[in-house]
């Protein structure tokens, strides 16, 4: 078994220990690997010794992008130290260096949330800040990158799969390329996966484009079962995927990594419970709020309708005294507000 922190777990607590140990015994671990968790997706491009599949996956990124391409990987440290004035913590997914000098952060995202975006412009700012202390000359700032893999459609009722967004004029004039940011949709990205396999199964020793790279990247990390049966049954003479395969046994070997996607599904379904019921609760607190506006709205109006006709029918009676006692005309109707021609309506009923 490899050290703790290549494998990157987590410190597990006896009562973690205890629990996990009876899962395995009772069956009750999970006997389906989600690769879109954060901590397998660490645990495959974020550890040392396999920095060449994070460069293999960013490569095929930056081909299809028209970036420069990148030879040797460093990883640095993902916490970002506090600051401001409400010390807001963060903590990258991967973060690393290359060769040329770019700071890289990747991010893998399950879901979208109304501050995602804000979310992955205040990570890009934050890294490339980050190298440059108090005083120091501005030169020390370094390019700065974020990529952002998403199992979910960030631009809905578009066919790209891959963004890539920078310091731009509407008109195109370019201001600086020193701070970029990708999206690459995931879920898009699988649709070719099936002319893929159907060559990739012709050709025993087939080579793969970028962009067919980059696909069968996305399949497999967003569980595609055509995207996880290239990686382990057809693309078996491809080094990278290869390992990837190779890495992926070592990770679902290890009971610990099975106990702790079982702990994020129950997480998970625990927030979405809490989400629904909020729904729930503030969807009936709307009802009734609204019932009983309507109510009171309907009450005010029946009330005024009501006290109308009230007076309506006092000045029709006062009119009718009035003509009796032999009043003139002009002078009932300005004592009851009434017309001439519904006073004289009134005579031809009497």
């Amino acid at each position: 078994m490899k050290e703790r922190e290549e494998r990157l777990l987590p410190e597990m607590t006896n009562e973690d220990r205890r629990k996990m140990l009876y899962l395995e015994e009772t069956g009750g671990l999970p006997t389906q690997i989600d690769r879109s968790r954060d901590l397998f997706f660490r645990f495959l491009l974020g550890c040392p010794s396999r920095l060449n599949l994070l460069g293999d996956l960013l490569n095929s990124l930056f081909s299809v992008r028209g970036c420069p391409r990148i030879e040797q990987l460093e990883l640095r440290n993902p916490n970002l130290h506090p600051d401001g004035v409400n010390l807001k913590e963060s903590r990258l997914d991967i973060a690393v260096v290359d060769e040329q000098g770019r700071h890289l952060n990747i991010e893998l995202q399950r879901e979208n949330h109304k501050h995602f975006i804000p979310r992955g412009l205040f990570y890009l700012d934050k890294l490339f800040i980050e190298p440059l202390g108090g005083g120091e000359d501005y030169g020390k700032l370094k390019p700065t990158i974020v990529i952002c893999l998403l199992a979910f459609d960030l631009f809905r009722g578009e066919e790209r799969c891959v963004w890539g967004f920078r310091w731009m004029s509407p008109e195109g004039k370019i201001l600086t390329d020193v701070q970029q940011l990708f999206y690459v949709e995931m879920d898009k990205a699988r649709e070719r996966l099936l002319e893929i396999c159907h060559r990739a199964e012709l050709d025993p020793d087939p080579v793969l484009t970028d962009e067919e790279r980059l696909r069968v990247w996305c399949g497999y990390m967003v569980n595609d079962e055509l995207g996880v049966r290239l990686v382990q049954e057809v693309l078996t003479k491809d080094k990278v995927f290869r390992e990837v395969n190779a890495a992926e046994q070592s990770y679902w070997g290890t009971p610990e990594y099975r106990y702790y996607q079982l702990r994020a599904q129950m997480a998970e379904m625990d927030r979405k419970a809490i989400e629904e019921t909020h729904i729930e609760e503030a969807t009936a607190k709307g009802m009734a709020q609204g019932m009983a506006q309507g109510m009171a709205q309907g009450m005010a109006q029946g009330m005024a309708q009501g006290m109308l006709k009230g007076r309506a029918e006092g000045r029709v009676e006062t009119a009718r005294n009035l003509l009796q006692m032999g009043f003139e005309l002009d002078k009932i109707a300005q004592a009851t507000q009434l017309s001439l021609d519904e006073i004289k309506g009134l005579m031809a009923e009497d």
